[in-house]
């Protein structure tokens, strides 16, 4: 592993693409060709001697060294963002370090962040990644890693003020080759005949989706298969092996894509949403009361016009 530093412009593109979790998305945004991102990541690669990405037909998961890496370099960025806006403009920005998790990064907020930055240019994001979203998650603000965070949950983190920013159902999908002809999607009883995917750190997900519905104790005369991490099961969906649950609308890209489809049309509810998360006194740090007042408005529109396109 070399101990020089790597380019500044490689870094840039591996966390562009640590965002966007694709080399396609990362490459639009750069306005350089997929192949350059993808050849600079190798390089990148190469040059540490460690994996960055694992990668996937429906985008890339980062490795465990991967996200620690970008989380750092993240954070520096931001600070360089900051230091050259204040020597153009002789005005001090707004840095806000944001915890968050990969799949609602890459999905909900990335395609809003333009937005963010035409309403407030004076205010620069660095992320804080983890991999999944169980519902469970804790907020620790103590470590100065994080000045807020979005977070699954029922919005309530003890010391900290939350604001519920997007409902979340689940609903059964798969890849389109899977379903036969005669497929119906009211009929629960008819998904017994596929695989069921499962997700390791979501082990009930299944359950508590057939619990409302007309067959609660159903099981697949299949296999039941897990996966340790949410891009492989996705992935695994994609491919054909089988009927998977997902969170809706963060599975949206991959329907309208037509990489899945929907397998039963009930979508259940979760008990848990997401949520900004910030510690209690946020009104008196300007940083969080901009982001935090703009995310809210974002979201309350999003969730309307998603609920007029999918419940009315």
């Amino acid at each position: 592993m070399s101990r020089r530093l790597p380019p500044l412009n490689t870094l840039w593109v591996f966390l562009t693409a640590s965002r966007v979790l694709s080399f396609t998305k990362a490459a639009d945004e750069l306005f350089i060709t997929r192949s350059a991102v993808s050849r600079q990541i190798k390089n990148l690669e190469e040059h540490f001697g460690i994996k960055l990405f694992e990668r996937h037909k429906v985008g890339l998961e980062l490795t465990e060294k991967g996200v620690i890496y970008a989380n750092s370099i993240s954070n520096i960025f931001a600070d360089l963002k900051v230091a050259t806006n204040i020597l153009h403009n002789g005005n001090e920005e707004l840095k806000l370090k944001l915890g968050i998790s990969a799949t609602f990064n890459s999905t909900w907020l990335m395609s809003r962040l333009c937005k963010l930055e035409q309403s407030h240019p004076e205010l620069t994001l660095s992320f804080f990644t983890n991999s999944v979203d169980t519902g469970e998650d804790s907020v620790d603000f103590s470590g100065g890693n994080m000045d807020a965070a979005i977070r699954l949950g029922n919005g309530d983190w003890p010391g900290c003020h939350s604001d519920k920013l997007v409902d979340i159902y689940v609903q059964p999908v798969c890849a389109p080759s899977l379903l036969d002809e005669l497929h119906s999607t009211d009929d629960t009883a008819g998904l017994a005949k596929y695989n069921w995917l499962h997700y390791n750190h979501l082990s009930k997900l299944w359950d508590q989706w057939l619990s409302h519905t007309s067959h609660p104790i159903l099981h697949t005369e299949k296999k039941n298969i897990t996966f340790d991490n949410v891009a492989v099961a996705t992935q695994a969906a994609v491919d054909g092996l089988g009927i998977i649950p997902m969170y809706r609308p963060l599975a949206d890209p991959l329907l309208k894509e037509g990489k899945l489809v929907i397998a039963h049309e009930h979508m259940m509810l979760k008990k848990e949403s997401y949520y900004f998360v910030c510690p209690d006194q946020y009104q008196n740090v300007q940083t969080l009361k901009t982001f935090r007042d703009w995310l809210v408005t974002e979201s309350q529109l999003s969730q309307q016009q998603w609920d007029q396109d999918h419940l009315l």
